[in-house]
């Protein structure tokens, strides 16, 4: 982002920031509950526009504004500041690398299109999460969190991913990259992973991929077939931890040999729960709204109004 949109941005940060301590100094909390919506919605559009693919459709960019909206506003309900919650808005636009003024009017047109609208379950406001490009099924809060505090999370069939160019990559290692990249986690993890044995060879340099493969067995997928649990020599990696460790798109992948190097071939991008932004925008392209699309991907999930406009 150029350093004139960041000056701007704090600019804008005070100016609509004064308000929200005024209230709360003159008039108390009422008031400033009452303030945080105005100054929320001012950050929105810029977000949204560096989360989204340039070419995204109109009701996709309005269903993606309403996920974040709830992503900020839950977790302004469990407790964290406002201005931490704008700062990490505003963060997220400074990683944009491109500047596309049309997207950022239509950012801003969705913006005001579904003013107050959010991601509830059970009356509460949710985090709706979000990824590119799926292997053609999502992952439920199960598959990806191991745990049962994401009911609204459940498995959706998203068939357009598979026809997306961003459906299958591979990413291949030698094994000396590749277990140098495993090493870099911890001081003296090759000996923790693969035992002296191991790290002599890697040492002479006499490690194989196919030794190497050998070394790697998948040893759990969840429902939607990504992979939960991998096992590396004599260390067990949560899959998502791996898929980050060695920067993969996905953690639904094989583990190949492919002219001596390690293939990991992988589908998708992303960790593939909630709504793909691939399929929201195949979905629109077919007529459906953004309503529909949040329907779809989150079915447990309900997009209600956060709150009345009377104010009750």
């Amino acid at each position: 982002m150029k350093v004139s949109t960041q000056k701007a941005l704090t600019v804008i940060f005070g100016i609509l920031s004064f308000p929200f301590f005024a209230a709360g100094t003159f008039n108390g909390k009422a008031a400033l509950k009452m303030e945080k919506m105005p100054n929320l919605e001012a950050f929105l559009a810029p977000a949204v526009a560096a989360e989204i693919p340039t070419s995204y459709p109109y009701e996709a960019v309005k269903a993606q504004v309403i996920l974040l909206r709830s992503r900020c506003y839950e977790k302004l309900d469990q407790g964290t500041a406002l201005g931490t919650v704008i700062g990490e808005l505003i963060q997220s636009e400074e990683l944009s690398e491109t500047e596309n003024t049309e997207m950022d009017r239509m950012c801003a047109m969705a913006v005001g299109e579904t003013e107050n609208l959010v991601l509830k379950y059970g009356g509460k406001t949710v985090n709706g999460p979000f990824f590119r490009t799926g292997n053609g099924m999502t992952r439920s809060g199960r598959d990806l969190f191991q745990n049962d505090q994401y009911p609204w999370l459940v498995n959706v069939e998203s068939p357009w991913d598979i026809d997306s160019e961003e459906y299958m990559n591979s990413i291949s290692f030698s094994p000396e990259k590749f277990a140098e990249t495993l090493e870099q986690q911890e001081e003296g993890s090759a000996e923790k992973i693969w035992g002296l044995g191991y790290q002599e060879m890697l040492l002479e340099g006499t490690l194989s991929a196919e030794g190497m493969a050998e070394s790697i067995q998948i040893t759990g997928t969840d429902q939607a077939g990504y992979v939960t649990e991998i096992s590396v020599g004599d260390v067990v990696f949560a899959g998502e931890s791996f898929r980050k460790i060695m920067d993969l798109p996905s953690a639904c992948f094989s583990v190949q040999v492919v002219d001596e190097k390690l293939r990991f071939l992988c589908k998708g991008l992303g960790h593939g729960a909630g709504l793909s932004q691939t399929g929201a925008a195949a979905m629109a392209e077919e007529g459906k709204d953004a309503l529909e699309i949040l329907q779809y991907y989150f079915p447990q999930a309900t997009v209600e109004e956060r709150y009345r406009v009377n104010g009750s």
